[in-house]
């Protein structure tokens, strides 16, 4: 019953019908080919990804540092009956537009809650740093992100729609070249990575439940510290 429910879960989504498809019509497609045949960043493709891998419609397999993905085969008669159902679907599917062309550098940067540090972190990296893609994650996140910290990018010009709050297991099979951790407690409980990635800790206070000012202050500090580190450690 369980695995029933997780099959039927992953496809409950408009959008991961969307890849399912167009990668069951494509062959084995990257995860970059997906983000730019959906303008979707990739973390989100990720996520969707690993949602629909783990209904049982789709293999992965890694090619230097990328991850390629396929419809599994053989595919059991549920499944293929559902992909099935699915390409009589109107659903405007894109074209493949193949990426991979530039390979820049990506960084992790986590936290505990994912709603304030990391996300400042995330931000200001993705606005300010030249070939460094970031994301970020929490060892336990809130599932929001800090309306101040969002207000703070905000008024800075650094805030996208695409930041939102996330765990570990949304982002662990990417590869990073440098993974972050800005509290303490994720600095000790940051679990093993698939692949061997380079890992420093660069502490900044938790400024959740204080004034405005406080992250005004947690920006700045970020801002100041964190982008000169991380730039550091990706040129060594």
């Amino acid at each position: 019953m369980d695995i029933l429910l997780k099959t039927i879960g992953s496809i409950n989504d408009e959008t991961r019908i969307k890849i399912l498809h167009f990668i069951n019509i494509n062959g084995e497609v990257c995860v970059c080919d997906i983000e730019n045949s959906f303008y979707m960043i990739q973390s989100r493709v990720s996520r969707h990804l690993k949602i629909l891998k783990d209904g049982g419609f789709l293999r992965v397999d890694r090619k230097g540092r990328w991850a390629y993905y396929s419809v599994r085969t053989p595919l059991d008669k549920f499944r293929q009956n559902i992909l099935e159902e699915i390409s009589h679907l109107d659903l405007n599917t894109p074209e493949l537009n193949r990426g991979c062309k530039v390979q820049n550098k990506k960084v992790l940067i986590m936290c505990t809650g994912n709603s304030c540090r990391s996300i400042i972190g995330e931000a200001l990296i993705n606005s300010k740093l030249e070939g460094v893609d970031a994301y970020s994650c929490g060892v336990a996140p809130s599932g929001r992100v800090n309306p101040n910290a969002k207000k703070i990018l905000e008024q800075n010009g650094d805030w996208s729609d695409s930041y939102f709050s996330k765990h570990l297991d949304e982002v662990i099979d990417m590869e990073f070249d440098l993974v972050v951790t800005v509290c303490g407690n994720a600095d000790e409980t940051c679990p093993s990575f698939p692949r061997p990635v380079k890992r420093i800790h660069v502490g900044f206070e938790d400024p959740d439940g204080k004034e405005f000012s406080a992250f005004e202050e947690t920006y700045k500090e970020i801002n100041d510290l964190l982008l000169r580190r991380v730039k550091t450690e990706l040129n060594r």
